[in-house]
């Protein structure tokens, strides 16, 4: 019942985002064909779609200066920010209050919002990789799976190329979580604050660093490691639904909703 009222409620509604998503993709596409035209650089496709999610090398241990990674940070500030919009949305709605109660389960209500998050992040990803590959089958640029755009180390793996997106499933589930104590605006603020540390800090603490390619150990000399990425985010997992699930349980939904009238 909590899923398909999400599927057709929380999921429909934020295909129109996904609109202006394929906009930030060409945008940073045109910008990243530019600069390889520039520099004669030979780019794949998969170029393209590892550019969105590569981030800056681990500050100041590379011995580059810094640079802040906007399009990374933009592309999960918007995705943070279609997350925050939603799940406390349908509380706050006389129709959503009815779903829950006549549920009768609070917590397949709370395990419902972490499945929507899963497939929200999962269609993002999505849309990330058609835009890229329109983008570049437009252009003629070459269809494969080489990387030309950095250098892969000898610990390079596919299990380092997911962890973007597990990364992304992990913060909004830890967003939720901080929704059900606080509020979504301050939950967005709080997720916001600690990937834009993350991109200065080079630490698994700061988990969004596992959503950073060159800060992983498969890209830099200085990384963090695959196999630590996803204890981190294992751990933080855990904590976040089992913390929300219990927090969620004890909420006051009725003086909720009549505050936030």
């Amino acid at each position: 019942m909590y899923f398909k009222y999400d599927l057709k409620v929380g999921f429909l509604r934020n295909l129109p985002k996904l609109i202006v998503l394929a906009g930030i993709v060409l945008i940073a596409n045109v910008s990243l064909r530019r600069n390889a035209e520039l520099l004669s650089l030979n780019l794949s496709s998969f170029d393209y779609i590892l550019y969105l999610v590569k981030s800056i090398p681990p500050f100041p241990q590379s011995g580059e200066e810094f640079r802040f990674p906007i399009v990374w940070y933009l592309i999960q500030l918007y995705l943070m920010w279609i997350i925050g919009s939603y799940p406390f949305s349908s509380v706050y709605d006389n129709h959503g209050v009815s779903v829950l109660i006549y549920g009768g389960s609070r917590s397949r209500w709370y395990l419902s919002k972490v499945a929507w998050i899963a497939l929200t992040v999962l269609a993002y990803y999505l849309v990330m990789t058609i835009t890229s590959l329109l983008f570049c089958i437009v252009l003629g640029v070459p269809i494969s799976w080489e990387i030309n755009l950095f250098a892969v180390s000898e610990e390079f793996s596919s299990a380092a190329l997911l962890l973007p997106i597990v990364t992304s499933f992990v913060t909004g589930v830890f967003q939720l979580f901080l929704m059900t104590l606080t509020s979504p605006i301050v939950s967005f603020i709080a997720v916001a604050a600690l990937s834009a540390a993350s991109t200065y800090i080079t630490t698994p603490l700061l988990f969004p660093n596992c959503s950073q390619l060159l800060k992983l150990s498969a890209f830099s000399e200085y990384g963090i490691g695959t196999a630590e990425s996803y204890l981190t985010l294992g751990i933080v997992f855990a904590f976040s639904l089992t913390a929300g699930l219990i927090a969620f349980n004890k909420r006051d939904i009725l003086k909720s909703q009549g505050d936030e009238e």
